[in-house]
């Protein structure tokens, strides 16, 4: 009779064993539905509490741009910035700033006007020789001697010095005699010019190019009463 009781209860590993191929299907396919779903169904969390994932916001469209340009957006740009300017400085006063009447008289120490040398003509060229004066040929003691003296003038005793220039022309020729200083009697005077006019000769003057030109010739003669 305990034999019977015994053997009619349930077997705890074959009760096991018929409650695991159930749940051993249902572990595999809640698995599954959990795969499928991780996006729209709570998630069991190992602590027991149950967490909602939080669905993502989609992006949101890009903004409309307006060709026309905005009346009050213009109209805020048009607008300047007057906060950084400053008042005009006020004017100073300085006194009588009527016209002048006249300059002030400053005296010798003015500057007169620069002269610029623009008006005044160029200067000669440099001489290219250096001027000659009419010079005696030969020895100017020899256009009077001795020989000149009258007779007359010897029992006169005319004696003196005859100081002369002469006038020389551009071919060395005597042209004009004239008495500087008398000898004190006309008469020697008027030889000493006649004779330099016949006997006296020169080398022409020359000017700075070269060229023959008139000149003049000075120089005195003694006239001393013959021994």
């Amino acid at each position: 009779m305990n034999y019977a009781k015994q053997a009619s209860r349930p077997s705890p590993v074959a009760m096991l064993g018929a409650l695991g191929v159930p749940a051993a299907f249902g572990a595999v396919l809640i698995a599954g539905l959990a795969v499928t779903v991780v996006m729209t169904e709570p998630k069991p969390n190992p602590t027991g509490v149950i967490v909602t994932p939080k669905p993502i916001d989609p992006l949101p469209p890009p903004p409309k741009t307006d060709p026309k340009p905005n009346p009050s957006q213009s109209q805020n740009t048009s607008q300047v910035d007057n906060s950084n300017i400053t008042a005009p400085l006020p004017l100073v006063d300085l006194g009588n700033s009527g016209p002048i009447a006249e300059l002030p008289d400053f005296g010798a120490d003015v500057i007169g006007p620069v002269d610029l040398g623009i008006d005044r003509p160029a200067p000669p060229p440099s001489p290219m020789f250096d001027p000659v004066k009419a010079s005696p040929i030969g020895n100017p003691g020899n256009w009077v001697t001795d020989n000149d003296y009258r007779s007359s003038w010897v029992r006169r005793g005319y004696s003196g010095k005859a100081s002369f220039t002469l006038e020389i022309t551009a071919t060395g020729k005597v042209r004009n005699c004239s008495i500087t200083r008398s000898t004190g009697h006309n008469a020697l005077d008027q030889a000493t010019c006649k004779l330099l006019s016949e006997r006296a000769q020169f080398n022409p003057a020359k000017d700075s190019n070269g060229n023959a030109v008139a000149g003049t010739y000075s120089n005195s003669i003694n006239w001393n009463l013959p021994k």
